[in-house]
């Protein structure tokens, strides 16, 4: 009895002691360019946004003067993807001018979407204005960087950046994604 009593109090010690957080014992220590938040900035954005006037015409959730800021892009090109409606502005030349692209995603779980990117090297889940905004991307955020807007719980918008070899030094991506995300939100807010 004694026996069973000090290794209960043994392994109640032990559980005491030892802190309980995810990840992998070689993961590293997120750097800068590493921005991670583990909790979600709300449950849900109370900002009244809708997209019901975008899922027709997904490219005009830019106006033409927030377009004109991208730099050399051409003409908006809608279309499809497994989100939804998209529209795609392509840098008028591929090494010079940087891409980017609207998803509308209506009827899609937005805490789902967050949790297939939550694990990203490039995390962050955080407010813009009342707005929250997921930026992400699956590596270091030197060419690419995603933001899901969230409109509502199973709405959201995302935006995509694809920086130009010429442009990365001025446009870093997931700085870039939050200043187009910024501009979408304006739009969406109408």
């Amino acid at each position: 009895m004694t026996a069973l009593l000090t290794a209960v109090l043994a392994v109640g010690a032990l559980a005491g002691c030892s802190e309980k957080t995810g990840g992998n014992p070689n993961t590293t220590a997120p750097t800068g360019a590493e921005q991670t938040s583990t909790t979600p900035t709300s449950d849900g954005s109370s900002s009244g946004l809708s997209i019901a006037k975008f899922v027709s015409k997904p490219c005009d959730i830019l106006t033409s003067a927030q377009v004109a800021k991208l730099g050399g892009v051409g003409s908006p090109k809608p279309g499809t993807s497994t989100l939804g409606p998209t529209c795609e502005w392509a840098g008028k030349v591929a090494t010079e001018n940087s891409t980017y692209m609207v998803y509308v995603t209506e009827d899609k779980d937005v805490e789902s979407m967050v949790s297939n990117v939550k694990s990203s090297p490039i995390f962050t889940d955080k407010k813009i204005g009342d707005v929250r905004v997921i930026v992400n991307d699956s590596t270091d955020g030197t060419l690419h960087c995603r933001a899901i807007i969230e409109v509502s719980k199973t709405d959201s918008v995302t935006v995509d950046a694809r920086i130009a070899a010429a442009e990365r030094a001025a446009k870093p991506a997931c700085t870039e994604v939050e200043s187009v995300a910024t501009m979408a939100i304006e739009t969406l807010k109408g």
